[in-house]
């Protein structure tokens, strides 16, 4: 039969990972912006993007995984993923500059479409699918489901 100190141990450790895994669901994405074309390969178009995340919680994670489908203007343009994964400290409200690639479902449609958008001044950007997050010794998958409006830089027009 374990000992009082060994029940206690075992206590703090769930309720800690338990408030760990809360915390991840209170972050606020804050908003994009400086993308930097990166160039292309095969059917994917590689940019920079400084991501602003609000982190209020006591729990420090790292995002892991990002998967997101990437819908502008009601056409769907392809799936998102990051390259980096970026460590985000609890109790902050920062920019973090992220390294992504968009696959495009289909290269010329994408392309063109792309194209497209970017003669806009203002575009809508939907994307929905999900960001994986590591707190201390659990993972955590968020699913997200997020709509702007999006002023396109006018070095892109």
């Amino acid at each position: 039969m374990p000992n009082t100190s060994t029940r206690l141990t075992a206590l703090l450790l769930t309720i800690i990972l338990l408030s760990s895994c809360k915390g991840v669901n209170d972050i606020k994405f804050t908003g994009a912006d400086g993308f930097e074309f990166k160039g292309m390969e095969n059917n994917a178009v590689n940019f920079a993007a400084d991501i602003g995340v609000s982190n209020p919680s006591s729990i420090g994670f790292k995002v892991i995984e990002v998967n997101l489908k990437a819908t502008i203007d009601g056409i769907f343009i392809g799936t998102l993923t990051a390259t980096d994964k970026v460590k985000i400290p609890a109790r902050s409200d920062s920019l973090y500059r992220m390294n992504f690639s968009l696959q495009l479902a289909n290269l010329i449609t994408g392309a063109s479409t792309l194209y497209t958008l970017s003669r806009k001044k203002q575009v809508n950007a939907d994307l929905s699918g999900y960001v994986r997050a590591r707190s201390w010794l659990t993972v955590k998958k968020v699913e997200v489901q997020e709509s702007r409006d999006i002023e396109v830089p006018k070095n892109y027009r």
